[in-house]
C-alpha cells in the first residue's frame, strides 16, 4: 500500500460528509419547526464528522514522505477552511433558531421582542444562549484533542514495540557474532599449536638427518 493511500481514503470520506453536510445546510431555510432543527443537528453531525476525517488526515500525513507533505498540507488547510465556512453559516442559523425560539416570529417581523419580555432579560438569555454554545464548541474541540492524542499515543506505542524488536534482534545479532568470534579465537589457537608442533617435528628430522649425516661421515674416515 502506498504511504498516500490511506490519506486518499480519508480524503474521500471527508468529500462525502462535506457534501451531505452541504446540500443538508442549504435545504434548512426550507424547513421550518421541528424538520429545520432536526435538519440543523444532522449537518452539526456531518460537520462533526467532517472535523474528525481532518484529524485523521493530518495524524496520516505525518507519514508521508517530506517531498510530498507540502502538497497534502495545502489540500488540509483547504479542507479545514470550507468546513469552517459551513460551521460559521450553521452557527448563524442556529443562533437564529435560538431567538426565534425565545422571542416568536413576531421578532423577525416587528424588529424587536414582543410581549413584556424586558431588554435585560433578552441580552441575559442571549448571553446564556452564546454560553453555552461556547461550551459546546470546548466540548467538540476536546473531543477532538482527545481522538488526536490517542491515535498519537498508539503511533508511538507502535514505534517504540518496533524499535524494542529490533534492538531485541540486534542483541541476538551481536550475541551470534561473538559466538563466532569465540569460535574462530579457538580455531586460531588450535592451529598455532598444530604449526608450533609441526615446526618442532621439522627441527627433530633434520636433527636426526645431520646426525645420520655426521655419523656417516665418521664412519667412512674410521
Amino acid at each position: 500500500m502506498s504511504e498516500s493511500s490511506l490519506f486518499n481514503s480519508y480524503e474521500a470520506d471527508f468529500k462525502l460528509s462535506f457534501n451531505e453536510a452541504q446540500t443538508k445546510l442549504s435545504s434548512i431555510s426550507e424547513l421550518d419547526g421541528e424538520p429545520r432543527r432536526l435538519a440543523m443537528r444532522d449537518v452539526e453531525k456531518s460537520m462533526d464528522e467532517c472535523y474528525e476525517i481532518i484529524d485523521q488526515m493530518n495524524i496520516e500525513i505525518q507519514n508521508i514522505s517530506t517531498q510530498h507533505r507540502s502538497t497534502y498540507n495545502s489540500k488540509l488547510r483547504t479542507y479545514q477552511k470550507d468546513t469552517d465556512y459551513l460551521k460559521q453559516s450553521l452557527k448563524k442559523l442556529m443562533d437564529d433558531e435560538d431567538k426565534r425560539n425565545l422571542f416568536g416570529s413576531n421578532y423577525y417581523r416587528d424588529g424587536g421582542v414582543s410581549g413584556n419580555l424586558a431588554d435585560d432579560q433578552r441580552q441575559a438569555l442571549l448571553s446564556n444562549n452564546a454560553s453555552l454554545e461556547r461550551s459546546s464548541e470546548r466540548l467538540r474541540d476536546s473531543s477532538r484533542i482527545a481522538l488526536e492524542t490517542e491515535d498519537i499515543g498508539a503511533n508511538i506505542l507502535n514505534d517504540l514495540r518496533s524499535q524494542r524488536e529490533q534492538i531485541t534482534n540486534s542483541r541476538n545479532t551481536l550475541s551470534e557474532a561473538d559466538n563466532y568470534v569465540d569460535k574462530s579465537i579457538k580455531t586460531i589457537k588450535t592451529m598455532t599449536r598444530r604449526m608450533a608442533a609441526n615446526k618442532l617435528i621439522t627441527y627433530a628430522i633434520i636433527a636426526v638427518l645431520i646426525l645420520l649425516i655426521v655419523l656417516v661421515l665418521i664412519s667412512k674416515f674410521w
